[in-house]
């Protein structure tokens, strides 16, 4: 998006032209993602007063992808570069009327061989900006709710006549995110689940909400978790890097041994794998911190599955340096026989896979205890998907920086018996 580039100065029209365009062919998502927004007030600014004055500078870090918004009394003039890419605001009041001023500065340094571009670029992200500036100062219209349907007026300021307008951009209430979720009418709650995870002994609202084709749809895709502060109402919204799946389901409970309920969030990838997309979030103090995530979960561990004479099957738990052996001479001469030759040697190397984290389980280890462990099951297979031959469970502790496995195991189906007992 367009706005105050900090680490980044384009040094001709070229270069500059292939950075806009980059920005162009961005996500298609428009809705503001608030971990990514860093708010800032500057002296004699609180969040919720004064109205005027009031004044708003928004800036973009293209190496972070984040945005800065300030506060203050005044433009933060030391945010601002000569790309120009800034995007400021301020409240005015006529007579007994507010309205909320935008100025934009399209030809920016490089001049008119530039401005349409950055004035596409501008119109594309301004919604955006606009997002940005409702949540960050989001206790300040919950003070003043009227300010909500303030018209916003947008400033175009460039030297050519045929980008220099001033024009109405709606009010505030068009850039609301957090009624975008109840209000977009494909958008459906999927689970919600109220417990205390800010840490204040007031009990908080953690929704899940995403995008189906139908109600009676088990498929939500732009999966969004949304936490309501039961203390203040504010909202945060968290967006899971892997938002797309089958029954998303929420679990609150205790996984970091403070006596405040972490946020476990659930999505079945759907398919004949059997994965599953796993994150853990911490809310302490309303700070966010992701402090599980199944995909570096399944790069950290590692596994090697390859058969052995006689019927065995070595799985090797190499990040854990551990070493287990399945028998599967239950497996009947018609699938053996694939494998071996009738005095139990390989008829040639063979081997078969661990595959991703299957299933997270929340476990109560000791019931003098009230915070959870989690155990995480793996299926192995042999040469193909439908074959399992059994699964790794790996019994996983907090440890007061990460989750660590307290013990592993491999464990396999039961099979029917051959002689009665």
């Amino acid at each position: 998006m367009l706005f105050i580039i900090k680490y980044y100065e384009p040094k001709n029209l070229y270069e500059h032209i292939l950075f806009i365009l980059k920005h162009l062919c961005r996500s298609k998502s428009m809705i503001l993602n608030p971990q990514k927004l860093s708010v800032d007030f500057g002296n004699g600014i609180t969040a919720t007063e004064p109205i005027i004055p009031r004044r708003y500078t928004l800036t973009h870090s293209d190496i972070t992808a984040k945005l800065f918004l300030n506060i203050g009394l005044t433009y933060a003039y030391n945010k601002m570069t000569t790309m120009r890419d800034e995007v400021l605001g301020e409240w005015v009041k006529k007579s007994q009327d507010y309205s909320y001023q935008v100025f934009l500065h399209v030809d920016g340094r490089l001049g008119p061989k530039t401005t349409a571009i950055r004035n596409k670029i501008f119109r594309r992200e301004l919604p955006l900006a606009l997002e940005a500036i409702r949540y960050g100062d989001k206790r300040f219209f919950n003070a003043h709710p009227y300010l909500d349907n303030a018209p916003i007026t947008v400033f175009f300021i460039s030297t050519n006549p045929n980008f220099n307008k001033i024009e109405n951009w709606g009010t505030f209430s068009d850039y609301n995110i957090e009624s975008y979720y109840r209000n977009y009418k494909n958008v459906y709650l999927l689970d919600r689940k109220v417990g205390d995870v800010t840490g204040d002994d007031i009990p908080d609202t953690v929704s899940l909400y995403g995008e189906k084709e139908a109600p009676s749809e088990i498929f939500a895709d732009d999966i969004t978790v949304i936490i309501t502060d039961g203390s203040t109402g504010n909202t945060t919204t968290i967006t899971p890097e892997f938002n797309s799946g089958y029954n998303p389901t929420i679990f609150l409970g205790d996984f970091t041994k403070n006596r405040v309920y972490d946020i476990k969030i659930s999505i079945d990838s759907g398919g004949s794998g059997g994965y599953g997309f796993f994150y853990i979030y911490s809310f302490m103090e309303n700070t966010f911190r992701e402090i599980f995530n199944f995909d570096a979960y399944n790069k950290e561990y590692k596994y090697k599955v390859d058969y052995d004479d006689l019927y065995k099957v070595n799985v090797g738990a190499i990040t854990l340096n551990k070493l287990f052996i399945l028998d599967i001479s239950y497996k009947g001469y018609d699938v053996l026989s694939q494998y071996y030759y009738e005095n139990g040697k390989l008829i040639k190397p063979v081997d078969g896979d661990v595959l991703a984290l299957g299933a997270l389980v929340p476990i109560v280890s000791n019931e003098l205890l009230d915070f959870y462990n989690l155990l995480a099951f793996q299926r192995i297979i042999g040469t193909y998907n439908a074959d399992t031959l059994g699964y790794v469970q790996n019994l996983l502790s907090w440890d007061g920086k990460n989750f660590t496995p307290s013990s592993t195991f491999v464990n396999i189906s039961g099979s029917s018996l051959i002689s009665p007992y």
